[in-house]
């Protein structure tokens, strides 16, 4: 059986909106926690500095978001080990925690957070291929009305993914037994009210 949630955080925006999800097997206990009001300030940091993905798994998951914004018209993305540190542990403590939220310091990146479960392995592409998805209910528009359904939430993930402003990004898996979290981190971050993703 497999299960997946997503996430997104909209750092800039001072609403906080995240789906509601249940482990499997456990009676309504929530796995999502919204991010805390308090997280929400901008907070100046400095740009991050390039770098190249060290292993066959970050360079796929680079080429997932290329490959999309490429479609889009969007530059490519540059990788950062700088916003590979900072997702990979956030990861790994949602993985440690069994929680699945997003950071709630107030970092100023844009983040993205994927989660799956079962008895398969996940690829890149899968992973980050839930979050393009969301492109099925995504309108051309001024941020935030940018989904068919009227709730920007919707299409977060991909609007992250492919906003035309965003020049880096830095991506971590933490696994522990048949959890597996992806965190992204993006910067400048995307989702930014009274703009559009490209």
């Amino acid at each position: 059986m497999r299960r997946s949630l997503l996430l997104i955080l909209a750092g800039l925006l001072p609403v906080a909106a995240c789906a509601g999800g249940h482990a499997p097997g456990a009676e309504r206990a929530p796995l999502i926690e919204p991010a805390s009001r308090s997280a929400r300030p901008v907070v100046l940091i400095a740009p991050p500095r390039d770098s190249r993905p060290s292993d066959q798994i970050e360079s796929r998951l680079l080429a997932a978001h290329n490959t999309e914004r490429a479609r889009a018209g969007a530059p490519p993305l540059v990788w950062s080990d700088d916003l590979e540190s900072e997702a990979r542990d956030w990861s790994r403590e949602l993985i440690s925690t069994g929680r699945f939220a997003h950071d709630p310091s107030m970092h100023g990146h844009g983040e993205n957070l994927w989660g799956g479960w079962g008895e398969r392995a996940f690829t890149p592409e899968e992973m980050v291929g839930e979050w393009i998805a969301k492109k099925a209910q995504y309108r051309p528009g001024v941020f935030p009305n940018v989904s068919r359904t009227g709730n920007w939430v919707d299409v977060g993930h991909y609007t992250q993914v492919v906003w035309s402003g965003t020049t880096h990004v830095g991506c971590a898996i933490a696994v522990r037994g048949d959890r597996s979290i992806l965190a992204c981190r993006y910067s400048p971050p995307g989702n930014i009210d009274g703009l559009r993703a490209y």
